[in-house]
Formats: C-alpha cells, sequence, structure tokens
C-alpha cells in the first residue's frame, strides 16, 4: 500500500500509535524503494559504460553472437564481408 500523508495536522491534534505506526511503514517503504533503484541504477550504468566503451573504440574490441552464415537479413554499408570467416569487417 502506498504511503499516504496527512495533511490536515492542527496544532492539538494528538499524536497516536497508529500515526507513528503509519510514519515508520513509510520510511521502511521508502528506503525499500531506494535500495531497489539503487541496485537498477547500478546495473544501467554499467550497461551505459559498455555502451560507451564500445563507441570510443570504434567496436574493434566487441564480440558479436549473431550467426553470419549468409547475408540475407543484414545490409552492409561500411566495411566488408569475410567470407571465410564469416563475420563482417568494419
Amino acid at each position: 500500500m502506498a504511503f499516504e500523508p496527512k495533511l490536515d495536522w492542527a496544532p492539538k491534534t494528538p499524536v497516536t500509535e497508529t500515526e507513528i505506526i503509519r510514519w515508520e511503514k513509510g520510511i521502511y517503504d521508502a528506503h525499500v524503494l531506494m535500495s531497489l533503484h539503487t541496485a537498477a541504477i547500478a546495473s544501467l550504468q554499467i550497461d551505459v559504460k559498455a555502451v560507451k566503451d564500445a563507441l570510443f573504440n570504434n567496436f574493434t574490441d566487441n564480440v558479436f553472437t549473431e550467426n553470419l552464415d549468409t547475408l540475407t537479413d543484414v545490409q552492409v554499408i561500411s566495411g566488408w564481408y569475410d567470407e571465410g570467416n564469416k563475420r563482417l569487417v568494419v
């Protein structure tokens, strides 16, 4: 259940056990979400670094796992197809 803030506090509003439990649950839920987001951000940073590294070295250190037995689904616009080794040379 999403945290619902109490926005109608008045100077004499009593703080009950129920309100404190609600606060604690909201704090806990926020920390759980923060942990999930932290892990997702770390994973995305690794992906972005891999893409940046590939772009900076002209893709020369990458191994692609596509089967290049034929070029029926590939259009080569730069480089050439090495028929003997079944690979694209860019």
